[in-house]
């Protein structure tokens, strides 16, 4: 089989995922601060106004915030990885590109997914144990 040379289609997917690479890192800078965010809201304002009951709940919070935070470093460390492979391709034509690369692309955005349904999750389940918290302290005023 014979390689295909200057094949502007192929340049332009190649620089596709390049970009779409590329935004990941925003991307995953946005979930760096959606976690961040989220302990601080754990910490200064929902673990001052808990019951002790409660503080088993704000552990398993930071325990599942801290997890994808641990996640995050080796994800940027791969995406990194595939920039300077694309960047490879897309500048030095000669090099012959296979189906690796596009497992390495499916895989590393099947990761991003996770991690972004994983941080909406907490996210989700924070708020209502923060609306909980928020209507017992109600409760014990009126």
């Amino acid at each position: 089989m014979e390689a295909i040379i200057n094949d502007p289609q192929l340049d332009f997917e190649l620089q596709e995922l390049y970009l779409e690479s590329k935004h990941w890192l925003s991307d995953i800078h946005f979930a760096e601060d959606e976690i961040r965010f989220l302990k601080k809201v754990i910490n200064n304002y929902l673990i001052p106004g808990v019951k002790n009951n409660q503080l088993i709940e704000i552990d398993n919070f930071n325990r599942e915030l801290d997890q994808q935070d641990a996640n995050i470093l080796p994800l940027k460390n791969k995406i990194t990885e595939l920039l300077k492979l694309i960047g490879i391709l897309v500048n030095e034509t000669d090099k012959e590109i296979g189906i690796g690369l596009v497992e390495q692309f499916a895989g590393l955005e099947a990761e991003m997914k996770t991690l972004f349904e994983a941080v909406k999750h907490i996210k989700r389940l924070l708020f209502l144990f923060t609306e909980g918290v928020m209507k017992a302290g109600c409760e014990i005023i009126e």
